[in-house]
């Protein structure tokens, strides 16, 4: 049974042009246990009732009295809008944690294959499990520009490959940051690391209805098993 949660916006930061990282205290009851992965229900308000939106928890599970959340405001969208008039002190009602994505319990080698605010859940599960557990794994985000990219200091420590799909060339980074970028998608990146024995890795993909499906056909084509295939649409 999902638990409704009374939360307040304590924080709201902008990330880039349409994307924002809300933090939610809770005030009842005043914890959360969640699996790094899993989601909450946003309530609405609408003239016909609160309408649900999910969003997957971006904090690690290690903080248990509110939760982060990287949301891409949409316009128009009626969950956006009353996202971006949200100010902070605002009483916001949740329902969860629900949800089936997050890490299998074995110790074969992650590869994340994500984009957009496919990070989201992503953030939560290796600033948790993988801290705990020390696991090996490797993160591949996809992006369309340099100027889209957020929580950067934040990610490198962990060595990702990000990938950008609409810039010509790297001039614009810092020739510290340019061995974590590439041009080009996610999958290309992967396969200039990785090309033998895929199934010795477990591959988790997260970002939009079309690109992850568009990975899981990728990773099919490469002989990789659907049991060895964990996905999250948004």
């Amino acid at each position: 049974m999902l638990t409704t949660y009374k939360t307040l916006l304590t924080k709201k930061t902008q990330l880039n042009s349409n994307t924002y990282l809300y933090h939610f205290v809770l005030i009842d009851p005043t914890e959360i246990i969640f699996k790094p992965g899993q989601y909450v229900m946003l309530k609405v308000p609408s003239s016909k009732g609160p309408v649900s939106r999910l969003y997957s928890i971006a904090s690690q599970n290690t903080i248990k009295n509110g939760f982060e959340l990287i949301i891409e405001i949409v316009p128009g969208g009626l969950a956006s809008n009353y996202l971006f008039s949200l100010s902070e002190k605002t009483e916001v009602i949740f329902q969860g944690p629900a949800g089936m994505f997050g890490l299998k319990e074995n110790d074969r080698t992650k590869i994340f294959l994500i984009t957009g605010t496919g990070i989201a859940p992503i953030r939560s599960i290796i600033n948790s499990e993988f801290r705990i557990q020390n696991s090996k794994f490797h993160l591949f985000w996809g992006m369309k520009n340099y100027k889209d990219i957020y929580l950067f200091d934040e990610l490198k420590k962990y060595n990702p490959k990000i990938c950008l799909s609409r810039e010509q060339n790297l001039d614009m980074i810092l020739e510290g940051d340019k061995k974590y970028f590439e041009l080009g998608h996610v999958n290309s990146s992967f396969e200039k690391q990785f090309s033998n024995d895929l199934n010795s890795f477990d591959f988790y993909l997260c970002g939009g209805r079309l690109v992850v499906e568009s990975l899981k056909q990728y990773l099919l084509s490469k002989n990789v098993l659907l049991e060895n295939i964990h996905f999250e649409k948004f």
